[in-house]
């Protein structure tokens, strides 16, 4: 629970500065993901390639400066991570595979662009899709299949009317949150008050109309999510242990 205690205290000591806590959230949400990839890394296949990457997250985290700077470094340590995560649950599916390869490919052109925050867009929208392809595999009896293709519809309709980098950014940021509510159910429905009260949370933050209010809204709730299932995991997997 170290991480939530530290994600408290530095979005407190950042009271009024909504670009700080924006980072602040976006950061939590990486270690986190870095963190649930481990928890999931049970024969340690991919140990060194995790271990890489939370590297280079820290190294460039403190490199990082400017708002812009920060945000690419978060956003492309999450796609990293959700990268593992989705190879995990997709180990063996042919379909599945050449569908990451496909994103990936996408995501490597896009560090071409010069603007930080479309870059930033671009690895959230690569989020996004593999997510969705992680929560398929979950729901193994379908039960929840048809809301899964409704986010993905939501997707497709919000990348659609955007307008700008800041937009396709939000938009992939919040049908990640929307999917992660899904994953986490079906990773255990015990987890189903804990996921409301967060769901909860993130409709009435979401009022608001201004677009960074609404990105610090949403990269919180994303490590919430993400914090919840990997101490739920982690403590399955191995009690002794704590995220």
């Amino acid at each position: 629970m170290e991480l939530w205690r530290e994600y408290l205290e530095q979005f407190a000591d950042h009271e009024g500065n909504v670009d700080a806590q924006i980072i602040v959230a976006a950061y939590h949400a990486a270690d986190v993901f870095g963190l649930l990839s481990k928890t999931l890394d049970r024969d340690g296949n991919d140990q060194a390639l995790i271990e890489q990457r939370i590297a280079y997250f820290r190294e460039a985290s403190r490199r990082a400066e400017v708002f812009g700077d920060c945000l690419v470094t978060a956003t492309y340590t999450l796609y990293n991570h959700v990268n593992t995560l989705c190879r995990q649950f997709a180990a063996g599916n042919a379909e599945s595979e050449r569908l990451i390869r496909q994103i990936e490919q996408q995501v490597q052109a896009s560090t071409k662009s010069a603007d930080q925050i479309e870059r930033s867009a671009a690895a959230m929208r690569a989020v996004f899709p593999m997510l969705s392809l992680m929560t398929l595999v979950l729901d193994q009896d379908g039960s929840v299949t048809q809301v899964i293709r409704q986010i993905e519809q939501r997707f497709a309709n919000g990348a659609g009317r955007a307008s700008s980098p800041w937009e396709h950014l939000l938009n992939a940021l919040y049908r990640s949150v929307e999917i992660m509510q899904l994953f986490d159910l079906l990773s255990d429905p015990e987890l189903r008050d804990q996921v409301q009260q967060i769901a909860t949370e993130f409709e009435e933050d979401d009022k608001t109309p201004e677009l960074k209010l609404k990105l610090r809204n949403g990269f919180s709730r994303f490590f919430e999510l993400g914090h919840l299932v990997t101490v739920h995991l982690d403590e399955i997997l191995d009690p002794d242990r704590s995220a």
